[in-house]
């Protein structure tokens, strides 16, 4: 008797109806200077992804949102204070891991905010070569209505030359 494999098979799509409607990590009362990212999910052709699921980690804190029309995703979080490692201190961040169809495996990838002195020093982002870190800082928007909300837009790329840097993580 011989065993074949199993053929692989690709995430997604997402049904978004199972992705909950709550864009943030924190509750309304929480303290801290909170954010909001803002951005777009775009294949290699530049065409948003509509259907692409984004997990955001940062801390102890977890949220998942789905991307909407055009590739479209938001949600609000405090902004993340440095961490210590073993040698320095690692830059504010979130982690992100991406679902979409058409991968065969999730994407993982940060979000570092700009202006930060501690991004000279991170040991992560000091791995990647210097033409390629904007893809992974992101850049501060318009203020919200909320005095204590910032706006930062964070584009992902899948592929093609402005691809955002993903890592691999196993």
């Amino acid at each position: 008797m011989s065993h074949l494999l199993t053929p692989s098979q690709t995430v997604g799509p997402y049904f978004h109806d199972a992705l909950l409607g709550c864009d943030a990590f924190i509750s309304a009362e929480a303290p801290g200077q909170r954010v909001r990212i803002v951005g777009t999910v775009v294949d290699g052709a530049g065409e948003g992804v509509p259907d692409a699921m984004i997990e955001a980690w940062q801390g102890n804190c977890f949220s998942r949102v789905g991307t909407g029309a055009g590739g479209i995703f938001e949600f609000t979080t405090i902004h993340p204070s440095s961490a210590p490692t073993d040698r320095t201190t690692a830059a504010p961040r979130i982690d992100l891991v991406i679902f979409a169809r058409g991968l065969l495996n999730h994407l993982v990838t940060r979000i570092y905010f700009p202006d930060e002195h501690s991004n000279e020093r991170d040991p992560v982002l000091r791995l990647v070569p210097p033409a390629r870190r904007a893809t992974l800082i992101a850049q501060r928007g318009p203020s919200h209505a909320d005095a204590r909300e910032a706006t930062y837009r964070f584009d992902i790329v899948l592929q093609g030359g402005d691809e955002t840097v993903f890592f691999d993580v196993r």
